[in-house]
């Protein structure tokens, strides 16, 4: 049987290319300056020349070989550079590729947990935009709020917004005869509503398992844990109180709360944003975080803004939601024009 070639092993492995390009240079200056003896020694014995001459003759030599010397550490100066510049571009170029494909990847991951979360949104709301609304109103208190709290910063907003639209996303392993009920809800029915914390937090956290840790998951699993606790402990689901309640939960909190008194449901109506300033002021530093409540009033003429926008369709508003028709018809618009490129 024909024995597998050996693999053959080099026990000099330089660490990086100045390594090797050093041991070359020092090699070289051992060979030319060893020769040079050599061959000086050899001329002394075998030629008949004056000390001065030969001297001379042994400086011309030795200064031939410090030339050699000299360009040879030029161009291999010359090559590691190169090979440098080269190597950094490459690095860069594919950095930027890499980027690309994480960014492309976490925007289709982001669009396809959010489609979902509205999904989960059109069991219980009749405009399928209290998901976007809410996202205006936790980036106008998070914004409010940077100053005050430094983990807060453009991507941590950014995060927040989209984060804030799982919150309710337990709300589909919830019946519709307690979702939709046109009334008070039994103590019972009570109870099982409040299951949809966990529900929603179980579906983010079988997704963080397969995932791996995630900003972004993390973020929604702490607002749906924590979107009912109340700042004096009397929420759900574990009653836990003030700071302990993650910053997320505390500021989607109230513009959870804000958006649902204010729209108008099937088994009620919708309140005014003097009413509903009302009520989140008699909850202060109970139900809702004073910084948080502080932050709202400080800003409640863009909630107002908002919310008339829901309630009223002002044209002039700039915050715009697509109804379902409008954005059905522009989709079919888009794929003629690209099918007809």
């Amino acid at each position: 049987m024909k024995k597998p070639a050996t693999k053959i092993e080099f026990p000099f492995r330089p660490q990086n290319r100045r390594a090797l390009f050093l041991g070359i240079l020092i090699f070289q200056a051992a060979v030319l300056v060893a020769g040079e003896f050599l061959v000086d020694a050899w001329i002394r014995t075998e030629f008949t020349l004056s000390q001065v001459a030969a001297d001379r003759l042994f400086v011309f030599r030795i200064s031939i070989a410090f030339s050699v010397f000299t360009l040879t550490g030029l161009i291999l100066f010359l090559a590691s550079r190169r090979y440098r510049d080269a190597l950094e571009q490459t690095n860069e170029s594919l950095n930027k590729e890499v980027a690309r494909q994480v960014k492309a990847g976490l925007a289709k991951r982001n669009a396809l947990i959010f489609g979902l979360a509205k999904l989960a949104d059109y069991r219980d709301t009749d405009t399928g935009a209290h998901l976007e609304r809410i996202g205006f109103y936790a980036r106008i208190i998070a914004d409010a709020l940077s100053e005050k709290y430094p983990e807060i910063n453009a991507r941590w907003i950014d995060r927040i917004v989209l984060a804030s639209s799982l919150h309710d996303i337990g709300k589909v392993g919830i019946a519709d005869s307690i979702l939709l009920k046109p009334g008070r809800l039994s103590p019972e029915e009570r109870t099982e509503m409040e299951k949809h914390a966990l529900i929603g937090a179980d579906t983010l956290l079988a997704i963080r398992s397969k995932l791996g840790p995630d900003e972004f998951i993390d973020m929604g699993i702490e607002i749906a844990l924590g979107h009912h606790e109340k700042w004096d402990g009397t929420g759900y689901p574990f009653g836990i109180k003030g700071q302990d309640i993650a910053l997320s939960a505390r500021i989607v909190a109230l513009a959870d709360f804000y958006d649902a008194v204010t729209s108008k449901r099937v088994y009620k109506d919708a309140m005014s944003h003097e009413e509903a300033s009302e009520l989140i002021q008699s909850l202060r530093n109970t139900h809702f975080d004073p910084d948080v409540a502080d932050a709202f009033f400080a800003n409640q003429s863009k909630f107002n803004t908002i919310r008339a926008h829901n309630q009223e369709c002002a044209q002039d508003s700039p915050y715009k939601f697509n109804t379902v028709e409008h954005a059905a018809r522009q989709f079919i618009k888009d794929q003629a024009q690209r099918q007809a490129a």
